[in-house]
């Protein structure tokens, strides 16, 4: 490629860079045209190194001449097609032996096609599978397709969405609709691997039936993850993939009776468009970041692709390629907000510990913008464990400044750290070393937390009580609102969310609040109101009996060195 590219090969270079698939690709002259990043991991060659060198440098000796006629195969395929002639085969999966950097050979499961640009050949391959040893040979069948469930793998899907595009002329579309199913990981380890390939296998028979009479080309993906193929003359396709995927997800919600237990599922899908022009891997990663979309957004529900989106999954990437440095450039840090006791004279009883980035290019990143990324990319359990210790050694210099000091800490948990085996160790291990006694900190989880895994929850918070810290719930009312949970848990603190607090300026919500503090201390809760920004809001909350709030009428979260303990506010 030249050095300045087109939008569309921008376009291109980004989803064959960040495809799990290694590609490459080369002429008539055997000479490799293109070589992405995954074959750089795979491989050991880097682009720069193999670009206008034989491919046959990158094959064993031995196997030059069962290249030669392979790719033989494929042109004839090709000037076939070029003529107006259906092809005898323009595409073709196979094992290929390749020769890594250090001398040793892999061999890689894929497809490889032939295709023209004008009067040059190009010849391409995308190998999706390694292991050792070597051949080219043409795939066995069970190879092409799923054991399990007998639907077509990635290589066959790949390979006859190829075809399909090189046919979508003039006005004609190819759809893909991906599908994956929602907590399914929660089913196999409950219930056992058995009970889950019973469920896939009675999941592909729905997803037949959903296929109606537009009889799409199935495909298994991953484990819990499908494809599905609609071809069109016209720009129909797209259609008939979301009647498709809405008629999928309706009769996955029904529930599945296997192995004598009742299993209710969802699933969310990804619908992608394109016409001759798009590559088969292109269009199938699009389906899948929509799908993937779709599951960040709580599933049970589908997306269309879109460039927007596209744009979104690039700037999620970046993000999360530099949070991987942000904790050793030591550019995050804590912001605190103080909690202030407002029966009679405000006064500051303790601070929320609120987690910022310094970005160097980008200055403070909004926690909205990076916290979702580090919670989805795990980053969120080391992080986590950096703002539990930080958080603690700060407190701990406030409580050596002697009397009058800062009494007091609250530090959020996300649902990773809830779920991940060595919180409770590290929140041990944070408090012995910093010598902060547990009654000072007080660790947050949100309402949902609680509804996700609820038995799971409530091991992990006696385990936590028993070492002596306060735990709180923190935006109360925006989950499930399920008051009766309150009393299973061993909580301290409930937290009314910055919602129900707004709309106290206006005199609306004040039975809610009622409700909720009335609740609270009826269960020996304290409570504090989020998000107090008016006069009005904090007379009401006093008037309603709440405890303690926070918000801007009492002081913006702030860096250390800028916190004050007396306030102005009457």
């Amino acid at each position: 490629m030249s050095e300045v590219q087109t939008e569309d090969e921008s376009s291109l270079r980004f989803v064959l860079d960040h495809s799990r698939d290694a590609y490459f690709e080369f002429d008539h002259d055997f000479l490799l045209t293109e070589w992405n990043r995954r074959a750089e991991e795979v491989l050991g060659w880097t682009r720069q190194q193999v670009l206008g060198r034989p491919i046959f440098d990158m094959v064993p000796a031995e196997l030059t001449d069962v290249v030669e006629h392979g790719v033989t195969v494929l042109r004839a395929g090709a000037d076939d097609r070029r003529a107006g002639v259906h092809p005898r085969q323009s595409a073709m999966a196979v094992e290929m032996a390749l020769l890594r950097s250090d001398g040793t050979t892999v061999v890689a499961n894929g497809t490889v096609f032939a295709r023209r640009e004008g009067d040059v050949l190009r010849v391409g391959a995308f190998v999706h599978h390694t292991g050792s040893g070597f051949g080219l040979l043409e795939a066995p069948q069970e190879r092409l397709h799923d054991l399990l469930t007998g639907l077509p793998a990635r290589g066959l899907f790949t390979n006859r969405l190829h075809v399909a595009l090189e046919g979508a002329r003039g006005t004609g579309t190819v759809a893909v609709a991906a599908l994956g199913l929602d907590r399914f990981k929660a089913v196999n380890e409950a219930m056992g691997h058995d009970v889950g390939d019973e469920l896939l296998v009675a999941v592909v028979g729905r997803l037949r039936r959903a296929g109606g009479t537009e009889r799409p080309m199935l495909a298994r993906l991953a484990g819990d993850e499908f494809l599905a193929m609609f071809e069109q003359p016209g720009p129909g396709a797209a259609e008939w993939a979301e009647r498709f995927v809405t008629r999928a997800l309706a009769t996955l919600s029904e529930p599945f009776q296997i192995a004598g237990h009742e299993i209710f599922l969802t699933a969310s899908g990804g619908i992608a468009t394109a016409g001759h022009r798009e590559r088969a891997t292109t269009l199938m990663s699009n389906a899948e970041a929509a799908m993937h979309e779709s599951k960040a957004a709580g599933g049970d529900r589908y997306q269309v692709f879109s460039h927007a989106m596209r744009r979104q999954i690039v700037d999620r990437m970046t993000t999360e390629s530099s949070l991987h440095r942000a904790l050793e450039r030591r550019e995050l840090a804590l912001f605190y907000q103080p909690v202030v006791a407002i029966e009679g004279e405000p006064e500051v009883v303790g601070v929320e510990a609120l987690l910022r980035w310094w970005h160097p290019e980008r200055g403070l990143v909004s926690p909205d913008q990076f916290i979702p990324v580090a919670e989805e990319s795990g980053l969120i359990i080391p992080i986590g464990a950096w703002v539990l210790e930080e958080a603690c050694r700060q407190l701990d210099q406030w409580r050596r400044q002697g009397p009058g000091a800062l009494a007091s800490v609250e530090i959020n948990l996300s649902a990773r750290q809830v779920d991940h085996p060595s919180l409770v160790a590290t929140v041990e291990q944070v408090l012995e070393m910093t010598g902060v006694p547990p009654e000072a900190v007080t660790l947050e989880i949100t309402e949902s937390v609680l509804m996700k895994d609820a038995v799971g929850a409530l091991q992990v918070l006696r385990a936590l009580k028993g070492l002596g810290v306060a735990l709180a719930i923190d935006d109360f009312g925006t989950g499930y609102s399920s008051l009766g949970y309150l009393q299973r848990f061993p909580l301290d603190i409930l937290k009314v969310d910055k919602s129900f607090v707004d709309a106290l300026e206006h005199g609306q919500g004040t039975e809610i609040v009622a409700a909720v503090v009335n609740l609270a201390h009826a269960l020996g809760l304290s409570v504090v109101a989020e998000g107090v920004e008016q006069p009005a809001q904090l007379e009401a909350l006093r008037h309603l009996g709440c405890d303690f709030a926070q918000g801007y009428l009492f002081s913006r979260p702030v860096p250390p060195v800028d916190l004050r303990w007396e306030l102005a506010v009457a």
